[in-house]
């Protein structure tokens, strides 16, 4: 009898499993108010009035003055785009609808420059608009206050979901609503797109069996990271065997 040779067994290195990912076990969502996006405000009020106490020491008059005018104009402007931002839902309808308004006004200057030869001018410093470094400083505390009046609100008005309950805490006492995750349903939606650039937020709606009214979540931060840790929560069904 022959005795079959055996291949040698040559031993290989065994991977090592990944770590599992840790589980969502809870989600706190906030829903912040529109003032809140006072803070491109606050921001380039810190700039301009850094810039116009800076100017000070460095440029001569009278090219000071206009050059507070021309901080100050700019200033105003950006005010008012930021009122409509806080005033307005800008969603894609009302975005066509400022795009072809910039469009005629884009062809009527270039009708108005190729019928004279000329573009209209405009001097900012004709309007008069002065603001001084100390008044710029009163504006930056007090977008700064607004803004922490709306950050203390998500303290006492929120939704804290867990994978089998949800809980509804409002007012100032502590008011608390407790509902089952079963047929919750919800939706996302994002309804004004400047809110969504400026801190991806968007709209939570929850519609939960024996509740009257329907929960909304207006500006959510990170609206789309939210969505998916929700669902995460949601989906999962935890199963007791004995």
């Amino acid at each position: 009898m022959t005795e079959e040779l055996e291949e040698p067994f040559e031993p290989t290195e065994v991977e090592k499993p990944e770590p599992p990912r840790p589980e969502v076990q809870e989600i706190t969502i906030r829903s912040y108010p529109k003032t809140v996006l006072f803070y491109p405000m606050a921001i380039m009020s810190l700039v301009i009035g850094s810039l116009i106490f800076g100017f000070q020491f460095f440029i001569p008059e009278p090219f000071y003055s206009r050059m507070v005018t021309l901080l100050t104009f700019v200033w105003f402007v950006i005010f008012f785009f930021n009122l409509l931002l806080v005033t307005f839902d800008f969603g894609k309808n009302f975005i066509v609808g400022i795009i072809l308004v910039i469009v005629i006004a884009v062809l009527a200057i270039a009708l108005y420059a190729s019928s004279t030869g000329s573009l209209p001018f405009f001097d900012p410093s004709n309007l008069g608009l002065l603001i001084n470094w100390n008044s710029m400083l009163a504006f930056i505390v007090i977008f700064c206050l607004v803004i922490f009046i709306a950050w203390l609100r998500t303290r006492i008005y929120y939704v804290k979901i867990y994978h089998n309950e949800i809980v509804f805490k409002h007012g100032i006492l502590g008011d608390v609503e407790r509902y089952g995750t079963t047929n919750v349903m919800f939706y996302k939606e994002i309804p004004d797109i400047f809110e969504y650039l400026l801190l991806r937020s968007g709209r939570l709606t929850f519609t939960i069996p024996g509740r009257k009214t329907t929960i909304v979540m207006d500006n959510v931060p990170n609206i789309n990271g939210v969505e998916k840790n929700v669902l995460v929560l949601l989906r999962r069904i935890e199963v007791d065997v004995d």
